[in-house]
């Protein structure tokens, strides 16, 4: 059976302290702050602060956008649309398109769920639910059980790294390389899991040397480029020049020999990277 991931695990935490919040008068409705908290969770503290600062931005766009309409136009469904409307264009036009998403939704609590309420209070009060919800997500995404996160990260990299340069070894015994799609496959896993960590560390307050994950990547990228040149060697092999063909063959062949060399060195490990 599949674990539960700890994005997942860290979204449950984040709704119940947003639920905690509105029972204990913080908030005054909930189900905004929940569902901001939802949407704002990530993997990685990067993707964390960058999508806390885009909702901010967002949030407090659609609050006085909505608090004009709210004090100037008369709530129904026409000026609920074009206040859409209004909000998407302007995020673009201002290149902050990216938070048209959230300040829509702040937008709309406002206009749609006014009624005979002080407009002011009104919209400060839901662009607060709306703010809390961003706040908590990223207290939880920064608190919880990052470095257990960091050795996921790590171990995914490192585990992933092994069958690229495994994959690459029976490419060579074999003399074929029409494994090479897999290749890069695996490739793109392990710059997936190189990314997130880099991105993650960013925010880690311990000692951490990336020297060696750097390294290791490098050489598989350097792999992919020259597998990928013995893929088309050996899918358009050349009849008439096989002085040149022999020559480029030999070069990748000997520059992999030479990478595969380097990777065989790999000795690390999280504790040793990660230092307190």
């Amino acid at each position: 059976m599949k674990k539960i991931g700890l994005r997942t695990i860290k979204t449950g935490i984040a709704v119940f302290l947003a639920t905690l919040a509105g029972k204990y008068g913080i908030i005054e409705t909930p189900v905004y702050t929940v569902s901001v908290c939802i949407f704002s969770i990530k993997n990685t503290m990067k993707s964390s602060v960058s999508e806390a600062y885009s909702r901010i931005i967002g949030t407090l766009l659609g609050g006085l956008v909505g608090y004009a309409f709210a004090l100037f136009i008369k709530s129904n469904i026409i000026s609920s649309s074009l206040g859409v409307i209004f909000i998407i264009h302007l995020c673009t036009l201002i290149g902050i398109s990216d938070s048209a998403g959230i300040a829509s939704v702040t937008f709309a609590a406002i206009i749609i769920g006014i009624g005979k309420s002080n407009p002011l209070h009104y919209s400060i009060m839901r662009t607060f639910d709306t703010m809390v919800g961003i706040l908590i997500a990223l207290l939880v995404n920064y608190g919880i059980s990052r470095k257990k996160y960091l050795k996921y990260l790590f171990n995914s990299f490192n585990l992933t790294h092994d069958d690229c340069i495994s994959l690459v070894y029976t490419m060579l015994e074999k003399k074929d390389f029409s494994s090479y799609s897999k290749y890069k496959n695996e490739f793109y896993n392990l710059e997936n899991y190189y990314t997130q960590l880099i991105d993650e560390v960013t925010y880690s307050n311990g000692d951490i040397d990336l020297k060696q994950i750097h390294l290791y990547f490098y050489i598989c990228e350097q792999i992919l480029h020259h597998t990928h040149g013995l893929y088309l060697l050996e899918k358009n092999p050349s009849k008439e020049n096989t002085t040149c063909y022999n020559s480029i063959f030999n070069y990748h062949i000997n520059s992999i020999s030479f990478l595969l060399s380097c990777a065989s060195n790999k000795n690390f490990n999280f504790d040793n990277i990660f230092k307190k």
